[in-house]
């Protein structure tokens, strides 16, 4: 048997929470009704029963066990746990079995009075409480089988008679459960479609916000970059090609051509490809400012064609190399003073490498922090932000070396 917190009703859920409110209110309203039966018919019957205090004693003891009873559920802010349920049950059971024993036998198959009707109702209560259709009814089973028993057994009432009178004990708490489970799994529903509808609208919200950031970039930044491209203001015309080409790319940027991070590569294609294109079209912008690349991915071209060949690059891990690469690559065309670079992309084992290297004139790592000529904020950072590392191998005169490794494992 399982509690509410068990079968999925949040409290924080709304839907959920509110539906095992409407729950809490039967299981007390039916509770309090049967207490209603038993004021009734110790009013009315109390000549009946054999001796006086006795009948009264057992009222007071049903009234004191259902009070509790609702008092606990009430404190939970939901029915009581199924524990409860099980001792109710037996408590039911003896109060019929009691009740029959103190009722004057001349009465025959009126001797339940105010017994039988408060334990049909409370037997609602095992449908609410308990979320076991088969539990239900064991529960249920014990207080009618104890009427039962005792009308034939002590009362003489006819077998015909008592069983049917058990059945409804069954109906009740069978009727409750499923109209219990019905509202929980109305609930859940709900929250599930709140919840749906709250992430849609926080993907509307974002997208709203980037069109918001690229109409911005549009008016400001694409503006600059273009009359800058135009203009003669830029003398140096390999400085005004980068211009000019960072200005086509941004434009292809806002127009949504360009994948964000995270994201697959043009027209869905999968991490591996996006890695090849991405460094393709880089080495072919790099090569309008005036730095020819030497590009080599047939290792990873090959690798990604044949089947078995290894795990797949996801997109954040190629978003981010190409991203990498782009800012090694303008280092080299700020800082080497050279104007050839090779760039490598391969898999090797179960990571994939990218590697940048040029004939410059180098670098003493140790004197520059951070690696040098801000690989760290430009490089390392994209690098290690998918789980990667970035080694560089630098000195005066001797040219750079930058490797891009990540672990395919450790991106999942």
């Amino acid at each position: 048997m399982t509690t509410a917190e068990e079968e999925g009703a949040d409290p924080g859920c709304g839907g959920a929470l509110r539906n095992e409110r409407i729950v809490l209110r039967a299981y007390v309203l039916f509770r309090l009704g049967g207490l209603l039966q038993v004021a009734i018919g110790a009013v009315a019957t109390h000549p009946h029963y054999r001796p006086l205090w006795a009948g009264l004693a057992l009222c007071a003891a049903v009234f004191a066990e259902s009070l509790a009873l609702v008092a606990v559920a009430l404190r939970r802010r939901r029915v009581p746990p199924p524990a409860l349920a099980v001792a109710d049950s037996a408590v039911l059971a003896v109060v019929l079995v009691v009740g029959g024993g103190l009722a004057d036998h001349t009465h025959g198959s009126t001797w339940a009075y105010f017994a039988y009707p408060f334990s049909l109702l409370a037997s609602i209560g095992f449908g609410l409480v308990v979320k076991r259709l088969a539990a239900v009814l064991v529960l249920a089973a014990v207080p009618a089988s104890a009427y039962a028993a005792t009308a034939v057994l002590r009362l003489g009432e006819p077998v015909w008679n008592a069983v049917p009178n058990g059945v409804p004990y069954l109906a009740n708490a069978g009727i409750a459960w499923a109209v219990a489970r019905a509202l929980r799994r109305t609930g859940r529903e709900l929250d599930a479609t709140t919840s749906t509808a709250a992430a849609r609208e926080a993907e509307l919200a974002a997208e709203r916000e980037r069109v918001r950031h690229a109409r911005l970039l549009h008016d400001r930044v694409l503006q600059t970059l273009e009359t800058l491209a135009r203009t003669p203001w830029v003398t140096d015309p390999g400085l005004r090609a980068h211009v000019r080409a960072e200005a086509v790319w941004l434009r292809g940027f806002v127009r949504g051509e360009h994948p964000a991070p995270g994201r697959a590569g043009p027209d869905g294609q999968d991490g591996t490809t996006h890695l090849v294109h991405g460094l393709s079209s880089l080495a072919e912008d790099m090569a309008r400012v005036g730095l020819a690349v030497e590009l080599n991915t047939a290792q990873l071209r090959s690798a990604g064609r044949r089947e078995g060949a290894g795990p797949a690059v996801p997109a954040p891990v190629a978003e981010a190399l190409v991203d990498a690469t782009r800012e090694a690559l303008a280092n080299v065309l700020r800082h080497a003073g050279t104007e050839r670079a090779v760039v490598r992309a391969e898999l090797s084992g179960n990571a994939v490498l990218v590697s940048v290297l040029d004939n410059g004139s180098g670098f003493d790592p140790s004197a520059v922090p951070g690696g040098g000529l801000g690989l760290r904020s430009s490089v390392r950072d994209r690098v290690t932000g998918v789980g990667g590392r970035v080694q560089v191998e630098s000195a005066p005169g001797a040219g750079t070396y930058v490797e891009m490794r990540v672990p395919l494992s450790a991106t999942g």
